[in-house]
C-alpha cells in the first residue's frame, strides 16, 4: 500500500472521527466535520506568520477538514467571507495537505473596555 493511501485511510479512521478528535461545526449553513487546532493557530498569530497586524480583537481558529466532504468539492479562495458557526469570518489562508484543508479563518471580535 503506498504512503498516500495509508495517510487517506488514517485520516478517515482517526483524525476524523467523531470520538477521537473531530468535531461538527457548521460552514454557510452545511455542517462539516473538522478539527479545530488553537495551538497551531496560536502559534502562527504570535510568530506573524499570517500578518493581522497583531490586532487584539482579532480572533483566529485554524480547522482541518477533509476535501472530499467539504460544502461544494473544492477549496475556498483566500479573502472570502463565510459564516462559520453563525459567525462571520474571513478566509485568511488554505493550504491542502495531503487530502485535508488547513482554513484559517479570522474575525474581529471588538471587546469591551472595563
Amino acid at each position: 500500500m503506498a504512503l498516500k493511501d495509508r495517510i487517506a485511510e488514517d485520516i478517515d479512521r482517526i483524525f476524523m472521527q467523531m470520538d477521537h478528535f473531530a468535531e461538527t461545526h457548521y460552514w454557510n449553513g452545511y455542517a462539516i466535520t473538522c478539527v479545530p487546532d488553537d495551538e497551531e493557530s496560536l502559534k502562527r498569530k504570535n510568530n506573524n506568520v499570517n500578518d493581522i497586524s497583531w490586532d487584539n480583537n482579532t480572533r483566529q481558529i485554524l480547522i482541518h477538514t477533509p476535501l472530499a466532504t467539504f460544502p461544494g468539492g473544492r477549496e475556498p479562495e483566500p479573502n472570502t467571507h463565510v459564516m462559520f458557526d453563525n459567525r462571520p469570518m474571513k478566509v485568511l489562508d488554505i493550504q491542502h495537505n495531503m487530502g485535508l484543508l488547513d482554513i484559517l479563518l479570522t474575525a474581529h471580535d471588538p471587546r469591551e473596555l472595563m
